[in-house]
């Protein structure tokens, strides 16, 4: 054989042998796969506690102080029984699940100039920025006020789009798509975190047939049909789901689901923008006596 058939051999042998690796089916993938096909809850469970073997919280390697300190916000934030929604009551939600899929990353962390949650600091950076704007303009600065009192504005973290003098501040990423996997426990529940070899394999699972949103009315959000909602249905015995909103994707994650931390220059506050199933809103944490606490919540949107 000579040199050129035997590269030609080898290619071929290293091609069959990675298409036969692909091929096989990941024990967890065939785990879940039996479980419905058995209805078998026992089996379900098992999938969860390999699931939560497998993989565990990366507190510990944190490559910088603020996601460090994130994982300690987070963690102060995040208790999915105690949240109550506009609509929707946790209790009612997930008291009787044994599980708990945690996110298992962020989108982003960042660092704003202040963090306001107090009502005489927000009064005070507004009435310093009307000032700043009319100097010379007692009416406008009188009209600002008033329209200001009159409609309670909220706190608005944003780099662009803002609307001054409200309380508009500037922010800058300190990191993003973070790997982020917080050491939470809630005693009489399993921990699970979400990541992209989980949310693959649900996906497949479960597939994507569903009824469109607002077929019924304008506030009915995209629901699960077929055998999408039979698997559905089955898989929430173990840990609630949610059909995405507008269809066509699933809301794995137990909520609330942190989005954004953003921390003052000190970090002894923290803002945490926050979704919970359909809606969402922001959470103030401050540093007390060393520990995290949440000082300030609120929902602001809704899909």
């Amino acid at each position: 054989m000579n040199m050129r058939h035997f590269t030609f051999s080898l290619i071929i042998l290293l091609f069959l042998a990675i298409l036969t690796v692909s091929c096989q089916k990941d024990p967890q993938a065939q785990l879940l796969k039996e479980a419905y096909k058995s209805k078998s809850t026992e089996l379900l469970y098992k999938f969860f506690d390999n699931w939560s073997e497998e993989v565990k919280s990366n507190e510990g390697e944190a490559q910088s102080p603020y996601v460090a300190e994130a994982h300690k916000v987070f963690a102060a934030f995040y208790h999915p029984q105690q949240i109550i929604a506009s609509d929707i009551d946790c209790h009612v939600l997930y008291d009787e699940k044994p599980y708990f899929i945690v996110q298992g990353s962020l989108w982003k962390i960042s660092e704003a100039e202040t963090i306001l949650y107090k009502q005489e600091e927000i009064d005070s950076l507004m009435a310093a920025r009307i000032l700043q704007m009319y100097p010379d303009d007692t009416n406008e600065q009188r009209d600002w006020i008033k329209y200001i009192h009159n409609n309670n504005p909220k706190l608005c973290y944003e780099s662009s789009n803002a609307f001054l003098p409200f309380t508009y501040i500037a922010t800058t990423t300190l990191d993003s798509a973070v790997e982020f996997r917080p050491p939470v426990r809630f005693e009489g529940k399993k921990v699970v975190y979400l990541t992209e070899k989980y949310e693959k394999m649900l996906n497949s699972f479960l597939g994507k047939r569903h009824f469109k949103w607002a077929v019924e009315n304008i506030m009915q959000p995209a629901k699960s049909k077929g055998k999408s909602q039979s698997k559905h249905s089955f898989f929430n015995t173990a840990a609630l789901i949610f059909y995405g909103h507008w269809g066509g994707y699933w809301q794995y994650e137990t909520y609330p689901e942190a989005n954004q931390i953003i921390f003052n220059p000190e970090m002894n506050r923290a803002v945490v923008l926050f979704q919970y199933v359909y809606e969402g809103g922001e959470a103030v944490l401050e540093k007390q006596n060393g520990e995290w606490k949440v000082v300030d919540f609120q929902f602001t949107w809704i899909e």
